[in-house]
C-alpha cells in the first residue's frame, strides 16, 4: 500500500511539473510541432558540430553561410573569411544609436539624466511577438521611482535588445542623425539602423494568414533596399507620431522567420570590425567620443577561462531563427594587443541553428578564438583565409 501511495505522488508530482514545462513553453512546443519538417533541415550536421573544430568544417563545406573577421592590431595575427560580404546583422546594427547618442552627449545636444517616455516605449511592441520584451520593460521601470533616464535606456537596450526601446532611441536621437552617421562611419557598406517595428509591420500588415506571408515576403525580399526601408521607417515613424494599439502579429512558420529577418539591415565584417577598432584606439571622430562609447558598451566577459587573458572586454550577440551575429573586443593581458571580431552567420538550417543557439556556439567560437591558438590555428588552416575569397550565390 505504500508502495503504491509513492508511486500514485510520484507519478502525480512528475505529470505536474511535467505540465508545467509545457504550459510556460507551450507556443515554443506548438511552433516547433508545426515545424517538424524544418527542423530536420540540418540535422546531420548537429552530431558533427559538438565541438567548435566541427563547426569550422561546416563553415568551410558551406561557406553561403559565412562572413569572419577577426581584426589584430598585429596584423599578421587578422583573420578574414569572406569578410567583404555583407549579410543581415540583426541588432548589431544598434552600434549607430549608440554612436549617436555618444556624439550628441559630448556636443551637448542631449543630456544623459533627461527623462524617457515609458508608455511611447511601449507603443512600438507588437502583442504577441514582444511579449516577454514589454514584460521585462514593465518591470525593470516598476523598480523605480521615476521615469528611466536616457543614459539608463541606453545601458538597458544594450543588456536587452529590446527592439521597442532601439525603436524609441532611433526616434528620439532623430532618424537622420543617425541615418547620416551610419553611412558616414560606413562608407555604404553598412546599411542604417532600421526600427523593426515598421520592418515587421510592413512584413505582416498585408499577410492576414500564413498562407500568403510566404509569398509577400518574398515580394519584400526583392524590393529595391531603398524602397523597403523608406516604407518601413514611415510606418514606424506613423507609430512615433500618432501611437495606436498594435494588431496582434505572430509568425510560427520558420521559413517565414527566416525570410523577415533577411529584411533586416545588412553589415559588412570588415568595415563594422575597423568602426570597433576606431572606437577602442580612441579614433572614432574624436577621443572623447571613443571614450564615452567605450564606458557603454564594457562589459564581463562571463567566461571564467576568457577573465584570465583579457584586461578589456566588450561585446554584442544577436541569435533569432537561422541567423547568429556578434561581435567582440578585447585586449591581451600577455601582449596589450587589441582584437576586434565580427562573425555573420545567415540562413543557418533550422536543426542545426536550434543546436548552436542551445549551446551558446557562437559565443564560444569568439571567446576561444580570442585565447586559444589552437583554435586560431585550426580556422586559418582549414578555411584557407589567406586565399579566401567573397562567396557569390
Amino acid at each position: 500500500m505504500r508502495l503504491l501511495r509513492f508511486f500514485l505522488i510520484f507519478l502525480g508530482v512528475a505529470v505536474l511539473v511535467v505540465g508545467s514545462i509545457f504550459w510556460i513553453n507551450r507556443e515554443t512546443f506548438i511552433t516547433v510541432f508545426q515545424n517538424r519538417e524544418a527542423i530536420i533541415e540540418g540535422s546531420e550536421w548537429v552530431e558533427k558540430t559538438y565541438s567548435l573544430a566541427g563547426l569550422i568544417e561546416f563553415i568551410d563545406e558551406q561557406p553561403q553561410h559565412t562572413a569572419l573577421s577577426s581584426v589584430s592590431e598585429n596584423k599578421q595575427e587578422s583573420i578574414f573569411f569572406q569578410a567583404d560580404r555583407q549579410l543581415p546583422a540583426g541588432t548589431l546594427s544598434n552600434l549607430f544609436l549608440y554612436i549617436t547618442y555618444a556624439n550628441h552627449v559630448v556636443n551637448g545636444k542631449i543630456i544623459p539624466e533627461t527623462r524617457v517616455d515609458v508608455e511611447k516605449i511601449k507603443s512600438f511592441y507588437i502583442a504577441g511577438a514582444d511579449d516577454q520584451h514589454r514584460g521585462r520593460l514593465e518591470q525593470w521601470t516598476s523598480d523605480k521611482a521615476n521615469p528611466p533616464e536616457i543614459r539608463d535606456l541606453i545601458t538597458y537596450l544594450i543588456r536587452n535588445n529590446d527592439p521597442a526601446v532601439a525603436d524609441y532611441l532611433y526616434f528620439l536621437l532623430g532618424p537622420r542623425q543617425v541615418d547620416e552617421m551610419a553611412h558616414l562611419l560606413g562608407d555604404g557598406l553598412i546599411e542604417p539602423p532600421l526600427p523593426q517595428f515598421g520592418i515587421r509591420s510592413l512584413a505582416l500588415q498585408q499577410a492576414t494568414d500564413s498562407s500568403n506571408l510566404t509569398e509577400h515576403l518574398e515580394k519584400l525580399g526583392n524590393m529595391d533596399r531603398d524602397e523597403l526601408f523608406r516604407k518601413a521607417n514611415n510606418l514606424a515613424q506613423q507609430q512615433w507620431d500618432h501611437p495606436d494599439d498594435t494588431v496582434e502579429m505572430a509568425i510560427s512558420s520558420f521559413t517565414a522567420q527566416r525570410m523577415l529577418y533577411n529584411l533586416y539591415p545588412k553589415v559588412q565584417p570588415r568595415k563594422y570590425a575597423d568602426v570597433l577598432m576606431d572606437i577602442w584606439n580612441g579614433n572614432l571622430i574624436n577621443s572623447r567620443i571613443s571614450t564615452t562609447l567605450q564606458n557603454l558598451l564594457r562589459r564581463s566577459p562571463g567566461d571564467r577561462l576568457l577573465e584570465g587573458h583579457i584586461s578589456d572586454y566588450a561585446a554584442h550577440f544577436d541569435e533569432r531563427m537561422s541567423f547568429m551575429s556578434g561581435w567582440t573586443v578585447a585586449r591581451s593581458v600577455e601582449t596589450d594587443n587589441i582584437t576586434v571580431q565580427v562573425f555573420l552567420f545567415s540562413d543557418i538550417p533550422a536543426g542545426l541553428w536550434f543546436h548552436m543557439n542551445s549551446n551558446f556556439m557562437i559565443r564560444d567560437f569568439h571567446h576561444r578564438m580570442l585565447y586559444d591558438e589552437n583554435i586560431r590555428n585550426r580556422t586559418r588552416s582549414i578555411l584557407n583565409v589567406e586565399n579566401s575569397v567573397t562567396y557569390n550565390y
